[in-house]
C-alpha cells in the first residue's frame, strides 16, 4: 500500500502545482475554449491521481458511506480526463468553430459514458471495499463488467485520440519552424501513451477474467502505477513551449564556455589597461553567455584605450610576415591585431590612455558576430610566432617606446 500512496500522492501533488500554475498564467484568457479544455485536462488528471491513493480511497468510502464509491469517483475523473484531453488536441489542430463540431460529440459522448457508469455502479452489489484490486475482484459481476468495459474503452479511445493528433500535429510543416512547440507536442503524445497502455492492459485482464483465466490479475494491480507516470511527460510537455525558447540549447551553452576559455588568456593579459570595468553580474558567474558578453565588451574597451599606442612598424611587420606565411585574410587580420595589442599593452606609455565613459559600456549587446574574430585574436596573441617576431623586430628597430 505504501508504494501506491507514495506514487499517487506525489504525482497528484505535482498535478495540483501544475494546475495552479496554468490557472495563474492563463487567467487573462479565460473564456477561450482551448484554455478551458487545457485546465479541464490538468484538473481531471491531477484529482484522479490524488484520489486514487489507497489512503484517500479509504477516506472517500468512509465519508460517503458507500463501499467502493471512490472507484466510481476516480474512474469518472479518468474518463473526463480522457475526453478533455481529446478535445484539447482538437482545439490545437483546428480553428475553434471547426473543432467545436467534433468536441461537442466528445462532450455528449463522454458525459453519457459517465452517466452510464453511475447507473451501472448503483445497480451493482459492491459491498466489500477493495482499495487496490476492485477491477479483478468484481470483474465477473455483470453490471461491473460492463462498467469496467466502457471505462477502459473510453479511456483508450480518448488517450489514443490525444496521442494520434499530437503526433500528427508535430509533423505539420507549419509547426516545423517552432521546434519547442513540436517537441512539446511529442511529449504530449508520450503523456497519452501511459494511460492508453494502462487501459489496454486493464481491458486485456478483464477479458481474461471473463474467460476464467486469473493468472494476469497482477498486471491489473500494477497497471495504474504506470498510468500515474504520465504526469511526468505531461509536465514536460506543458513547460517546453513556455520555457524552452527562453533557454539556449545545450550545444550553444558548451560553445559559449569554449569561447570563454579561448578568450580568457587575452582578457587576463589586457586587464591591467582598465581593471575597473571588469564586471560579473550577481547570479551570472556560471552563465557562459553573460561571461562571454562581458569579455567581448571589456576587450573592445581595452582595445579602444590602447589604439593611440598602436605602432605602425609592428602592424607592418606582422602584416608582412602573415603575407609570407600565406595566411587567410581573417587570420592575417587577427595576427596584426594581436601584435598591435601585445606591443601597446606591454610597452611603457608616455601619455595616459584615453578611455570611454563607463556610461556607454552596455552589457547585453548582441556580440555574437565578434566571437570568432576575438577568438582568433586571442589564439594569435598566445601562440602565433608571427606576433612574437613582429613585436621583437619592432623592439629591436626602436619602434616601440
Amino acid at each position: 500500500m505504501a508504494i501506491f500512496n507514495l506514487i499517487y500522492l506525489s504525482c497528484g501533488v505535482v498535478g495540483l502545482f501544475l494546475l495552479a500554475y496554468k490557472i495563474r498564467s492563463l487567467r487573462s484568457s479565460w473564456g477561450s475554449p482551448r484554455v478551458v479544455a487545457l485546465i479541464a485536462t490538468v484538473f481531471f488528471s491531477a484529482f484522479a491521481l490524488l484520489l486514487a491513493a489507497p489512503a484517500n480511497i479509504a477516506w472517500i468510502n468512509s465519508t460517503s458511506g458507500v463501499p467502493n464509491f471512490a472507484a466510481l469517483l476516480v474512474y469518472s475523473l479518468v474518463v473526463c480526463f480522457a475526453g478533455s484531453a481529446f478535445a484539447l488536441v482538437l482545439y490545437w489542430r483546428y480553428p475553434a468553430a471547426q473543432a467545436w463540431r467534433r468536441v461537442r460529440l466528445i462532450v455528449v459522448g463522454y458525459a453519457t459514458i459517465v452517466a452510464a457508469m453511475v447507473v451501472l455502479f448503483s445497480r451493482s452489489d459492491v459491498g466489500e471495499e477493495r482499495q487496490v484490486d476492485f477491477d479483478t475482484f468484481y470483474a465477473t459481476q455483470p453490471t461491473i463488467a460492463v462498467f469496467l468495459f466502457i471505462y477502459f474503452v473510453a479511456t483508450m479511445v480518448g488517450c489514443g485520440g490525444q496521442a494520434y493528433h499530437c503526433w500528427q500535429g508535430s509533423r505539420d510543416p507549419a509547426i516545423s519552424a517552432r521546434p519547442w512547440l513540436r517537441l512539446g507536442l511529442r511529449w504530449y503524445c508520450a503523456a497519452a501513451l501511459f494511460p492508453m497502455a494502462f487501459a489496454v492492459i486493464k481491458l486485456f485482464v478483464l477479458l481474461m477474467d471473463w474467460a476464467g483465466e486469473r493468472s494476469f490479475d497482477v498486471l491489473s494491480t500494477t497497471a495504474p502505477l504506470m498510468a500515474s507516470l504520465s504526469m511526468i511527460p505531461l509536465v514536460i510537455a506543458m513547460a517546453l513551449p513556455v520555457f524552452g525558447p527562453r533557454r539556449p540549447s545545450p550545444s550553444l551553452w558548451v560553445r559559449r564556455w569554449r569561447t570563454y576559455f579561448a578568450l580568457r588568456p587575452l582578457h587576463r593579459a589586457l586587464v591591467h589597461v582598465n581593471p575597473g570595468i571588469v564586471l560579473v553580474a550577481p547570479g551570472k558567474f556560471l552563465n557562459p553567455h553573460h561571461r562571454v558578453r562581458r569579455q567581448i565588451i571589456e576587450l573592445n574597451d581595452w582595445r579602444w584605450a590602447l589604439t593611440p599606442y598602436f605602432d605602425l612598424t609592428v602592424g607592418e611587420a606582422a602584416s608582412s610576415l602573415a603575407s609570407k606565411a600565406s595566411l587567410t585574410h581573417d587570420d592575417a587580420a587577427a595576427v596584426v591585431e594581436a601584435a598591435q595589442l601585445r606591443a601597446a599593452g606591454t610597452s611603457g606609455r608616455s601619455k595616459p590612455a584615453q578611455r570611454r565613459p563607463a556610461a556607454v559600456i552596455v552589457d547585453g549587446t548582441d556580440l555574437t558576430a565578434e566571437h570568432d574574430r576575438w577568438v582568433r585574436i586571442s589564439r594569435a596573441y598566445q601562440h602565433s610566432p608571427i606576433v612574437d617576431a613582429a613585436v621583437a623586430d619592432a623592439a629591436r628597430a626602436g619602434g616601440m617606446d
